[in-house]
Order: structure tokens, then sequence, then C-alpha cells
């Protein structure tokens, strides 16, 4: 995870520059007093949501949070019927709205986060942004990371030809499910209600 520039010596350097600007021009003048900016919001692999919007919110909303992060979405599927390329999801229709490797999945049908439309799981899948969760886990890292960065919360699933294994990982929120390829690194991550065959 990067950390974002700015914070307090940003307020340094302005304060210390106010205190120039006033004390060059030879006349006492009051320096004009701010809040500090509020925080940028950052997505964060949950299992509950990603951070910025929770599973259950409505479609255009979640979007729009995630959008205000990562910039507009670079796939939109738009409503289309529930059995496709992601497998018998619930209701009779889903949207798949996609930034590079992260997936939004919403549906019109009745899950646990909901009834209506509403999201009802991400997917981190490729090379995606660099995201993760508040720990740092995300694409790209090991089974051994995962053990690392929740001692005690992982359990590992083997791989069962002809699916890969993975790991159910008690994170922040709820389940992340991880896969992985045979060198036990992760090269997909979700979260939410999983379509079926």
């Amino acid at each position: 995870m990067t950390r974002l520039p700015g914070g307090r010596g940003l307020l340094l350097l302005l304060t210390v520059g106010g205190l120039a600007t006033a004390c060059s021009s030879g006349v006492a003048t009051p320096l004009a007093t701010s809040t500090p900016a509020s925080p940028v919001a950052t997505i964060a692999l949950r299992g509950d949501g990603l951070g910025v919007v929770d599973l259950g919110a409505a479609p255009d909303p979640a979007v729009a949070a995630v959008a205000a992060v990562l910039g507009q979405p670079s796939a939109d599927t738009g409503w289309e019927p529930s059995a496709s390329t992601y497998g018998t999801c619930p209701g009779t229709q889903i949207r798949v709205v996609t930034w590079a490797g992260v997936v939004l999945l919403f549906t019109n049908g009745r899950t646990t986060y909901g009834s209506g439309q509403h999201l009802f799981g991400w997917q981190v899948t490729g090379a995606p942004p660099a995201i993760g969760t508040a720990t740092g886990l995300g694409f790209g890292a090991t089974a051994a990371d995962a053990h690392d960065l929740y001692p005690g919360r992982v359990e590992t699933v083997p791989a069962e030809d002809p699916y890969p294994g993975f790991l159910r990982i008690k994170a922040e929120g709820g389940t992340i499910t991880a896969f992985l390829d045979g060198a036990d690194t992760i090269t997909n991550l979700e979260a939410g209600v999983s379509c079926g065959e």
C-alpha cells in the first residue's frame, strides 16, 4: 500500500509559506485558518466490500464510489442473463462492471446482502491496480504471506482437478477467498456470493 503525500508535512509547508507571505509585505496580516483536507478514500479489499462501498449497495452509487478512486470503468456489461461467463449467479440478471482487474458483480435477485438490484460480490483478477487488504494482502502475494498477515485466520483448501487450490481468509469485514497457482501465488481474490457452474 502506498502512503499518500501530504499530511502534516503539507500543513507545515502551507503554514510556513503563509508566514513568509505575511512577513514579506511588512504589514501584519492575519493568517487565514483552514481545516485540514478530508482524507482521500481508498479501495481496501474486505470481506464485506471494498472500503469505499459495501456489499448490498445499489449499482449506481457503488460504481460512482469506485470510479471516484480508480477512474471510469473499462467495461460495463449492462444487465444480462444471470447465467453468463461468470457462471449461474443469483437472480435473473447480473451486471458486471470492471476496472482493469477489479470487478463488481450486481444482481437483481435476493442474496444475503440484499434484494433487488445490489452489489453481491467483488473480484480481483489478473494484474489490477495496486490494491489490497488493510494488512497489505493482494494480487501476487503468496499463501505464506496470507498466513503471516492473518495468523490463525487462513484455511488452505488444496487443489482438486480441475479446480485450483485456494485460501479462505477471515479478513476485515468477513471472508475473502484467494485462489492460488501451482507456486502458491495469489492469482484471484473475491468476496461476497459466488456464482455457481
